[in-house]
């Protein structure tokens, strides 16, 4: 006998599949981040980890402006199923992202030709390689606007077999460094990168930027403000909790995310979910929103808790082979609160993909600027106060406080998105 479909659980399936390879694919980009600070953290002494550390807070600046401009507007603009405007945007979207990794190539050679810049070979690794890494991280979210996410899933797999085959040879010629680590870390982004163009069936066109920058200027200054405040407020506080607390400080509080890097890369890559997600639940009700939203938050969040709470079970031991001795002492000391500072910050991606969906640009950079005072404020305020020990604490308490504003605010979005709609 054949039973009649279930409609409820035809609706269920979409977004769970869609989550499936969302959570696949960051899987994989977890374990790429988290194997390249695990080996340059064991091929590097305290102090050039913590130049590492600052390298890859630049590279996240570059990623993040890339979004704004590049992925973030397709994401809210062109969910749904694949179409010739689709094809076009993404066309548009990638050579945007490409030119913005040809800007941080630029800067990072200028900021590496400095006299007296340590580790410079490592800021020439990440610049290099900079338009390869913004332009694979692009073809990942035109994928997850269309709901392809098995194909961001195979792209990440490109990366990830490309580096491990380049780790391979390095370390059996003996020239594994944290230089060529590094490098080979973001060659295999370039590797990925082109396949993603041939997974896509479309190639960047460069004379399409003018017209997309153009046709999104509503929301792309105020997304290179937001997420300039991200990148720019956690190299602000780490230089500042350096300055008060030593490089011995920064480094233990980079060892930890290193450890929690999965949750990193999470917190930064689920955007690619949950913005087109947050569209799609707009279009039903406001109520579906909120719902998304909240199972956003709650999944990541616990996520994150779960996550560090394997390291707090683990031994000691593990962790010196993972990171070394010289810095897993000083991580091991600021784990407990590094690790509620991310999974706070985590919290957050609910609240943010509700005002993404609901264009709320002006009220997400007023919200991430008063996060990044708080963030500051406190984390350089508690190195200065109770040295490493008290900047993480410190940060870990402002990133509660962040939390609470995000969410208030999602909640006076959807508000005044409901009052605008009924009186037109």
């Amino acid at each position: 006998m054949k039973f009649p479909r279930r409609p409820k659980l035809r609706r269920l399936a979409g977004p769970a599949g869609r989550a499936g390879w969302g959570l696949a694919d960051q899987a994989l980009s977890s374990l790429s981040n988290l194997a390249v600070g695990v080996v340059v953290a064991r091929s590097s002494t305290v102090a050039d980890f913590g130049v590492y550390a600052l390298a890859f807070g630049g590279y996240t600046i570059a990623l993040n402006i890339s979004r704004a401009v590049a992925t973030e507007p397709l994401a809210v603009r062109h969910s749904g199923p694949r179409s010739a405007a689709w094809e076009r945007a993404v066309r548009a979207s990638t050579a945007t992202a490409l030119l913005a990794g040809f800007v941080g190539l630029i800067v990072g050679l200028v900021i590496a030709a400095f006299p007296g810049v340590p580790s410079r070979g490592v800021l020439i690794a990440f610049a290099v390689t900079m338009p390869g890494l913004l332009l694979q991280d692009a073809w990942r979210w035109a994928f997850f606007v269309v709901g392809e996410g098995r194909r961001a899933f195979v792209n990440d797999l490109i990366w990830l077999l490309a580096m491990l085959a380049i780790f391979g040879g390095l370390y059996l010629t003996g020239s594994a460094s944290a230089v060529t680590l590094t490098f080979g870390w973001g060659l295999g982004a370039v590797i990925a990168a082109m396949g993603g163009r041939f997974q896509a069936g479309v190639s960047p066109r460069r004379q399409l930027i003018r017209e997309w920058l153009k046709t999104h200027r509503d929301l792309s200054p105020k997304y290179v403000g937001e997420m300039l405040a991200v990148s720019g407020t956690i190299q602000v506080y780490m230089l500042g909790i350096t300055a008060a607390a030593g490089l011995a400080a920064t480094a233990g509080i980079r060892g930890a995310q290193v450890l929690l890097g999965p949750v990193n890369v999470l917190n930064q890559g689920i955007r690619m979910i949950s913005v087109p997600e947050a569209a799609r639940a707009l279009k039903h009700s406001y109520r579906r929103l909120w719902l998304v939203g909240l199972a956003i938050s709650f999944g990541v969040g616990a996520g994150a808790l779960a996550w560090g709470a394997v390291f707090l079970l683990l031994p000691s031991v593990v962790g010196r082979e993972l990171l070394g001795p010289g810095v897993w002492t000083p991580a091991h000391s600021v784990l407990i609160p590094v690790i509620l500072l991310q999974a706070f910050g985590a919290s957050n991606a609910g609240a943010f993909a509700i005002m993404r969906a609901l264009t709320a640009a002006t009220r997400g950079l007023r919200t991430r600027l008063i996060s990044s005072v708080i963030l500051i404020t406190c984390g350089i305020g508690g190195a200065a106060l109770w040295g490493p020990r008290g900047a993480a604490w410190g940060l870990a308490g402002a990133s509660f406080c962040t939390l609470l504003l995000w969410w208030n605010e999602a909640t006076r979005a959807i508000a005044a998105h409901r009052r605008t709609v009924s009186e037109q």
